[in-house]
């Protein structure tokens, strides 16, 4: 059995990636991930804003400057989660 522990209500799960600048303000701009956010880069979310504050230095280190919280679907596959996420 595989869980996810995030923040969650009955249809959707809560967790915070760090971004470049230029990917954090397109996502904002669009309510989703945009380009230049590309599905092939390795990435890691966190369920909780401090881990992944923790996990990108404070958003010091580069193109990791910006943190969105990123709200998906509980249905589906986590391929699809991130391509259709909402951020805010």
């Amino acid at each position: 059995m595989r869980q996810i522990r995030a923040k969650s209500v009955a249809d959707t799960i809560t967790v915070y990636q760090a971004y470049s600048p230029a990917i954090a303000d397109a996502a904002l701009a669009a309510g989703t991930v945009v380009p230049p956010f590309k599905r092939e880069r390795m990435t890691w979310i966190k369920p909780s804003f401090l881990r992944m504050m923790y996990r990108c230095g404070w958003a010091t280190k580069p193109d990791q400057e910006r943190v969105l919280a990123i709200r998906m679907g509980r249905a589906g596959s986590s391929r699809h989660w991130i391509t259709h996420a909402p951020v805010r």
